[in-house]
């Protein structure tokens, strides 16, 4: 599976961090009640007592009675669960902000996981055992390594294109499999076939309006003249905004103010 970025797809296990967040948020919670409880035991008790919650020298300076705890040893407490239970949000955050798999990618390890490869003529071998599989078929919980790319469907576009037309591997991706079942791609030639496609799309849409104005403006000179070029500049528009969100992360102010410049 580390033969190919988007095969690097694991389980977040977003329920059992629900679930320790929730327990360790609940041990904050008791922890908070205790603390609230001694300070009103403490302005209610004697004038001694209530002078130890205006000064924290005088407060960590007065002893335990009967064993009973003290606020220092509480706070210390509050300070080690806290920096337990900050320390695991921002690990689920940081779980739940990562990509999710591309359904191509998920069907790829599946495929792999569920039939296995053959190599060398050898009757097809499954990876993993099924129990250690299983994770696979959890899509909703399961989370990318590979970064996410702004035209990563045009790439998978372009690889089955490639697999249509039977085109064979480099010598460097043949090395990872001798498996028939198994293609990779190089990563940099996809890349650079990717950029000359977005490059071409580009290029036609700011030559191709522009070619058309002119033929309208300076050929074809009616009463219709304006309509036309105003439902040419329209179109255009309207492509740019499409190309944009398919093609692109950008968010809708963002498309908005691109269309308008």
């Amino acid at each position: 599976m580390d033969s190919e970025d988007t095969f690097g797809i694991y389980r977040r296990f977003g329920f059992l961090y629900s679930r320790v967040l929730l327990s360790k948020q609940d041990e904050l919670r008791r922890l908070e009640d205790d603390l609230d409880a001694m300070d009103r035991r403490d302005a209610n008790t004697s004038d001694k007592t209530r002078k130890c919650l205006k000064s924290r020298t005088k407060d960590f300076a007065r002893p335990s009675i009967d064993g009973k705890q003290t606020r220092k040893d509480l706070l210390q407490i509050v300070q080690t669960k806290l920096y337990e239970y900050g320390q695991m949000l921002l690990q689920a955050q940081q779980m739940v902000s990562l990509n999710k798999p591309a359904d191509r990618d998920h069907l790829s390890v599946l495929n792999f996981l569920e039939n296995g490869y053959e190599e060398n003529g050898e009757p097809p071998l499954r990876p993993l055992m099924e129990a250690d599989s299983e994770f696979i078929y959890r899509k909703e919980d399961l989370v990318t390594l590979r970064p996410g790319r702004e035209s990563a469907w045009l790439d998978a576009f372009v690889e089955r294109l490639l697999k249509m037309i039977h085109c064979k591997p480099v010598q460097e991706t043949r090395l990872k499999s001798n498996s028939p079942h198994i293609q990779y791609y190089t990563k940099q030639r996809v890349d650079r076939l990717v950029t000359f496609i977005i490059s071409a799309i580009m290029l036609i849409l700011l030559v191709v309006p522009t070619y058309a104005l002119y033929h309208v403006t300076n050929i074809t000179a009616s009463s219709t003249t304006n309509a036309t070029c105003i439902g040419i500049l329209l179109v255009a528009t309207l492509v740019f905004s499409a190309v944009l969100s398919l093609f692109t992360k950008a968010k809708r102010h963002e498309i908005l103010g691109a269309s308008a410049a």
